[in-house]
């Protein structure tokens, strides 16, 4: 069947089957069978480009999945629905929503990294015109990781989180989630990410000229015996010195000549490499409680 008259008729037939008619003595729905009929009519709609009916299809098989205990498959149907929402003429809201309800299934079947990076796809496609929601559907897909007790598998997610954040110059949103993201690598012992989120965290606030607040940061930090000894702690003091220094030369030197900071997930080193921004104000930091004698002035690589 490959026309728009072949899938009416399917569609026509799938919904008989899943409406209760005392006519026909058919008192229940027949999903088992209606399904199939939904997704090939959804599948020859969207190939004649007719995406609201496909969409509609698509979202009736994923009811038809779900009625037939394949949650699974239930949300491949949703992440399909939700796929031709965004070709067509269905808002970005709605699309996000569809992704969401997909990655609810997932979570049901017990696919945790599925849910969380369909989640993640929905937020995608809402970035610019309800970065809100985009923020809330990243945190949900993070949480769906984290909640399920895989704390490993949530890195990407977190670094599409914090990039988002940083686009939007959400900068204390950034923040928040790179220390949370540093706990979370704590937790399934994944040292190196977990020195680069403190250290990345130090940047964004300096970035964001928020030098007191980034130096609370990284005191903090140093109470992590796995960052207080790292090459991310050594670089994040030797900043610091520039900063005491008010000179945006050696800023800048230091900057040059610590590789660590190129190293850092990208949207993180771009903002890196344009320290120091603005005036380098006289802000009273405190001793480091790193021992600063182990720290070379000279060597910054």
């Amino acid at each position: 069947m490959t026309s728009l008259e072949d899938a009416d008729k399917l569609f026509k037939k799938a919904s008989k089957l899943c409406t209760p008619s005392l006519l026909h003595l058919r008192l229940s729905f027949d999903w088992e069978q209606a399904t199939p009929m939904f997704e090939r009519a959804a599948a020859i709609y969207r190939t004649k480009k007719n995406l609201d009916k496909a969409r509609q299809c698509y979202e009736k098989a994923a009811t038809g999945q779900d009625r037939q205990g394949s949650p699974w498959h239930a949300g491949k149907m949703m992440e399909k629905a939700a796929e031709v929402c965004k070709e067509g003429p269905g808002s970005q809201v709605e699309t996000a929503e569809l992704y969401r309800q997909a990655a609810k299934y997932y979570a049901e079947a017990g696919r945790a990294q599925t849910s969380g990076e369909s989640l993640c796809r929905g937020a995608k496609v809402v970035e610019d015109k309800d970065p809100a929601l985009a923020g809330k559907l990243y945190l949900e897909a993070i949480e769906a990781v984290e909640d399920d007790g895989k704390e490993g598998l949530s890195g990407d997610m977190y670094r599409q989180a914090i990039a988002f954040h940083i686009r939007a110059q959400q900068w204390s949103d950034a923040v928040l989630l790179l220390t949370r993201f540093a706990s979370a690598c704590d937790s399934a012992n994944l040292r190196s990410s977990q020195c680069r989120a403190y250290l990345s965290a130090v940047v964004v606030l300096l970035y964001a000229q928020d030098t007191l607040q980034a130096f609370n940061v990284y005191q903090d930090a140093l109470g992590v015996s796995n960052f207080s000894s790292s090459d991310e702690a050594f670089v994040a003091e030797a900043l610091f010195e520039a900063y005491r220094s008010q000179d945006a030369e050696e800023v800048k030197r230091v900057v040059k000549a610590k590789h660590v900071l190129s190293d850092l997930d990208n949207a993180v080193a771009r903002l890196a490499r344009q320290l120091p921004t603005g005036s380098i104000q006289m802000v009273q930091l405190g001793p480091s409680k790193i021992q600063t004698d182990d720290l070379d002035a000279d060597d910054l690589t």
